[in-house]
C-alpha cells in the first residue's frame, strides 16, 4: 500500500485492490476466426496461413505452364496420344532423311481407309509401336509386332513382301507368303481380318535419288 505526504503535511495512505486495469480488446483481435475446414486444413486468414493448405506429398505445377509441361513436373506420363503426335511431327521433320516411297492402304477390315507410308529397306508391320507400318485399329489377328515386313530395294527399285513371325500367315492375293515374293503394283495383302492395297511411288520409272541433290540410299 503506497504511503506519501499531501500539501498539507498530512500521511496519506492510497489504498489499491491489486487489480490490473482491463485492456480493451482492438477491433481485430475481436473479429472470430472462420472455422478450419474438416480434415485439419487452415484457410488463409488472420492468424493462420496466408497460402492455400497444400496436402504432404501433394505436387502442383505453376499455373501458367501447358498440359505437357504439367505432367512432366508433378512426376505423370504424357497422353499416348501426345507421344503419337510427337513421333508424327518428329517423322515430317526428318523429310529426306525418310522420304516415302510407297503406301499401304486399308481396303478392308479395322482402318479401312487409313494409309501407311513405306520408307526405303525394310518395312515391318504389326500392332505394336515400334513396327514402321502400324495397324493398331483393332485386328487382333495382327502381331503385336513384325507380322510381315514389306521391303523395298532401291539398287533393284522393287518391293517385296515376306512373312514374318506372326502364328497367322500373310498371303499376298490368295497364296501364302512362305517365302519372300515380289510385290507387284496394286497387289493385295492380307493379315487377319485386314487387306492392304500396295500403291507404289518409286520403281523404274522414279526414285528420290534420281532427283537432284538427294541424299535418298
Amino acid at each position: 500500500m503506497p504511503v506519501y505526504r499531501g500539501p498539507d503535511g498530512k500521511i496519506i495512505e492510497e489504498k489499491t485492490d491489486g487489480r490490473k486495469e482491463d485492456t480493451k480488446p482492438t477491433d481485430a483481435a475481436q473479429r472470430p476466426l472462420p472455422p478450419a475446414p474438416q480434415g485439419g486444413e487452415q484457410p488463409a486468414g488472420a492468424g493462420r496461413l496466408d497460402a492455400p493448405t497444400q496436402r504432404m506429398g501433394e505436387s502442383r505445377a505453376p499455373a501458367n505452364v501447358g498440359e505437357e509441361e504439367k505432367t512432366r513436373l508433378v512426376g505423370g506420363r504424357p497422353r499416348r496420344e501426345d507421344e503419337e503426335r510427337r513421333q508424327e511431327r518428329a517423322a515430317e521433320d526428318r523429310g529426306m532423311d525418310d522420304p516415302v516411297v510407297g503406301w499401304l492402304v486399308v481396303v478392308e477390315g479395322p482402318g479401312k481407309g487409313r494409309a501407311m507410308p513405306l520408307g526405303y529397306g525394310s518395312n515391318s508391320i504389326g500392332r505394336g509401336a515400334t513396327d514402321r507400318v502400324k495397324l493398331d485399329f483393332g485386328d487382333d489377328q495382327i502381331s503385336r509386332s513384325g507380322h510381315a515386313v514389306v521391303t523395298y530395294d532401291p539398287r533393284g527399285r522393287k518391293f517385296y513382301v515376306q512373312h514374318g513371325g506372326g502364328t497367322n500367315l500373310t498371303y499376298l492375293g490368295d497364296q501364302p507368303v512362305l517365302a519372300p515374293a515380289e510385290l507387284p503394283v496394286l497387289s493385295h495383302i492380307s493379315i487377319g481380318d485386314t487387306v492392304l492395297r500396295f500403291v507404289p511411288l518409286c520403281g523404274a520409272d522414279f526414285d528420290w535419288q534420281d532427283t537432284e541433290g538427294s541424299e535418298a540410299r
